[in-house]
This record gives C-alpha cells, sequence and structure tokens, in this order.
C-alpha cells in the first residue's frame, strides 16, 4: 500500500505542474508584488503547485525552522510504538547528568516534567530563543557554532521557568532540543539519522528533505533559497541556531505538504491508535491549542492540524478533506499574507 500511494503521488506531481494560481494571486495582493511565495496543495488524487514570484517553487529547499517539531515529535512516537520511550517517564530517567543537573539548578523539577510535556509545550520549560542574550549573541555574529548545551544553559542562565509541569501551555524550543537529545539516546543514533530511519523519509519519497549540516544532499544545497529577516539575508547563518531537535530540517513546500498527507493518512506509524495519541487532548491544558507536535486549529467550521516555521514555512491538513497545504516565503515579514491564503484555500473547498 506505501508503494502504491507513493506511486500514485508520483504521478500526481508529474501530472500537474508549477503554476501562478489562486492562491499565488491572493498572496502578491496581500504582500505585494515584491513577494516570493511557493505553495502546493496535495489531496488523495490531485497535486496542485502555485507560486508567486519567480525565486521560489516546490521544489525549492528552504529552511523549515520549527516545522522540523513535528518530524522530531512522530520520531519520538515512533519510539514509543517500538517500546524504546515512555512518554509518561520522568525526563531525568533519560537525559545526561549534565542536563539534569543544569535543569535543576534553576528550580526545575526533573522528576515531575515527563516525555510528553516536552512534546506538548506543557513542561514549564522556558524558551531559550526568548531571551534578548539569544539574539545579541546571534546579532553580534550570525556565524556563531551554537551546541545543545549552550542552548540549555543559556535557558537556565537568562531565563526562568514559566510554570509547574502541566500547568499550562508554554511553546520551548529548549524542550524540543532536550527531546532530541532523548531521541539520540534511546535509539542509539544520531537526531538526524534516528529521524530518517524511524520515519522512513526515503520511503516517502522526501529527495529534498534533509538535515542541515549532518546530511549530505549537494544538489539540494545549492538550490537552497536565501530567506530574509528584517530585511537580512541569513542564507549564511549558522545552521546551529536552531538545529538540535527544535529546527534543523531543510525542506521544500512538495516534500512538507508530502510528509503531512503521510503521517495524518497512517503511512508513518505503525498503529493507527498512535496517530491517535499524537492528536489527543487527553491530559493537556485545557487551554492548549498544542498537541504532540502539531497545532490543532478551528477555523471556519474545519478543524485542521498545523505547524509553522520562524523563517516563513507553514505546513497544515484538513482530515475532512484529506487535504495537506504546505507554504514557504522568502521574506519572513510575508507570512502572515501566506497563512491567510492558505486558511481562504482551507474555506473555498
Amino acid at each position: 500500500m506505501r508503494g502504491l500511494l507513493k506511486a500514485v503521488l508520483l504521478v500526481a506531481v508529474v501530472a500537474v505542474p508549477a503554476r501562478a494560481g489562486k492562491m499565488a494571486d491572493d498572496f502578491v495582493r496581500g504582500a505585494g508584488k515584491e513577494g516570493n511565495a511557493s505553495f502546493y496543495m496535495l489531496t488523495q488524487d490531485d497535486a496542485v503547485a502555485d507560486n508567486a514570484g519567480d525565486k521560489l517553487f516546490q521544489n525549492t529547499p528552504v529552511r523549515i525552522a520549527s516545522v522540523t517539531k513535528t518530524f522530531v515529535a512522530a520520531t519520538a512516537l515512533r519510539l514509543v510504538e517500538e517500546g524504546k520511550l515512555d512518554l509518561s517517564k520522568s525526563i531525568n530517567s533519560y537525559i545526561a547528568p549534565r542536563y539534569d543537573a543544569m535543569l535543576r539548578s534553576d528550580g526545575y523539577d526533573t522528576v515531575a516534567i515527563t516525555v510528553k510535556h516536552l512534546l506538548s509545550h506543557t513542561g514549564g520549560l522556558v524558551d531559550h530563543t526568548h531571551s534578548p542574550k539569544f539574539f545579541e549573541i546571534l546579532s553580534a555574529d550570525p556565524t556563531h557554532h551554537w551546541t545543545r548545551d549552550e542552548q540549555v544553559q543559556g535557558a537556565v542562565d537568562w531565563l526562568d521557568p514559566v510554570g509547574k509541569p502541566g500547568e499550562k501551555f508554554s511553546y520551548s524550543d529548549t524542550g524540543y532540543v532536550l527531546l532530541g537529545h532523548i531521541i539520540e539516546k534511546r535509539s542509539g543514533l544520531a537526531l538526524a539519522a534516528a529521524v530518517r530511519q524511524y520515519l522512513g523519509l526515503e520511503n516517502l519519497g522526501l529527495e529534498n528533505t534533509y538535515w542541515e549540516l549532518v546530511e549530505e544532499n549537494p544538489d539540494a544545497e545549492a538550490r537552497r533559497a536565501h530567506q530574509y529577516f528584517q530585511g537580512q539575508d541569513t542564507h549564511g547563518w549558522s545552521a546551529t541556531l536552531d538545529h538540535y531537535g527544535g529546527g534543523g530540517l531543510v525542506s521544500t513546500t512538495q516534500d512538507m505538504a508530502r510528509f503531512f498527507a503521510a503521517l495524518f493518512s497512517g503511512k508513518v506509524f505503525k498503529n493507527a491508535e498512535t496517530l491517535d495519541l499524537m492528536l489527543s487532548a487527553d491530559g493537556l491544558p485545557a487551554d492548549s491549542p498544542y498537541r504532540l507536535g502539531v497545532f490543532e486549529r478551528h477555523e471556519g467550521g474545519e478543524t485542521f492540524y498545523e505547524h509553522s516555521g520562524f523563517w516563513g514555512t507553514l505546513v497544515l491538513y484538513v482530515p475532512s478533506q484529506k487535504r495537506a497545504i504546505a507554504g514557504a516565503v522568502l521574506r519572513q515579514k510575508d507570512y502572515k499574507a501566506m497563512r491567510e491564503v492558505m486558511i481562504e484555500a482551507i474555506a473555498r473547498q
């Protein structure tokens, strides 16, 4: 069945060329003629690629930043399926003693914080990227090589815990940095290798998806887009600023849509119950919009799941329509216009 699905998707991709369609036209009205965007919409029967501008297409690799979190969360859940990880277990059972000591020194109760808390951003962990110190270092030297230890220590030194475990949702890159570490320990593989192996990225045909710095894909890297933040070209910024689980992947709108379609159609997990677990609100704060690696949204009478990335990427899936839509922009400031177009596309179906 997986091979058949892959073949059907590949045929659909070949049959429908990139074109400037409704989404692209609407995006230009919101972002202006200088905006560049790629949209890729995938259903069971069709694939449509729209692009605005001439610098970004469905097969143009971009840093997808926090969209990586969905891949990381799915990998953790695959380890659960293999009996290598327990979501209810305390993180101090899994993390290295140095991380346990770092967190405890700042008042974190690593016995009370569970793996599920990390997955759902409900562990009370701060986000190290929210500290002015983080951006001070980044601004002084965008090529600075960050380490996982440096980012966890930064969270401890620069900011304080945001709450008790399970108390509330508070988005935390630091939590996913720790989750990436746990995946490495429990799988015995580097994070990039674990994601690739446990999710079967090769079988899904994600040819332009790779973990920057540690996986070689010279053809895709040569085509990687120049993404802009506050007018600055970030192409040469060190990938390590967002590399250890909170981000790290390079992908395309085509590949992101393919992954979400595979994930939600049961082609990633071995057991259907695992997807149910990923999307369940059980045990989470009542007002939390986040599940285990994805946001749950309700707009225009539809329930859908999504994840966005800092540089201007977004992928969503609408279960009632069996539709995946991915988008990317070159200028981060155009993200809002891109998302509005994608939400409108849902409503039109």
